[in-house]
């Protein structure tokens, strides 16, 4: 399992803007209304298991699930499209979630070179 994608993963989850990651422990209060205000630790290794799976084995349109019995959360990520110049590959994905009633679905761009970790948008030089 790759790690390097779940806090920033939680900061893009938990709010349609850049944010600090969620271990970081800053105030909470701009993640209201969004379902992965609820997550548990248990729900966040879920839903980076399942990014790491999808961006790495998933073809276009294949969704990749997660639940989580005892929290009652879920989630679905599903690459919509993919495509490579040089080093550099990019996958569009949408990310839903569920947890405790509330749903959210957003759209991310994730990019890496060559076999390296996944990031947000475009790898530095």
């Amino acid at each position: 399992m790759r790690t390097g994608t779940r806090p920033l993963l939680a900061a893009l989850l938990l709010s349609s803007a850049l944010a600090a990651p969620v271990a970081s422990g800053a105030s909470l209060g701009w993640m209201k209304g969004q379902a992965a205000q609820f997550f548990t630790d248990t729900d966040w290794k879920l839903l980076d298991e399942t990014l790491n799976a999808a961006l790495d084995e998933a073809p276009d349109g294949e969704a990749r699930e997660w639940r989580n019995d005892k929290s009652k959360a879920s989630g679905r990520i599903t690459p919509l499209a993919s495509h490579t110049r040089d080093d550099v590959t990019c996958r569009r994905v949408r990310i839903e979630s569920s947890a405790a009633g509330v749903e959210s679905s957003y759209r991310y761009l994730f990019c890496r070179r060559a076999e390296g970790p996944w990031g947000i948008g475009m790898p530095k030089d």
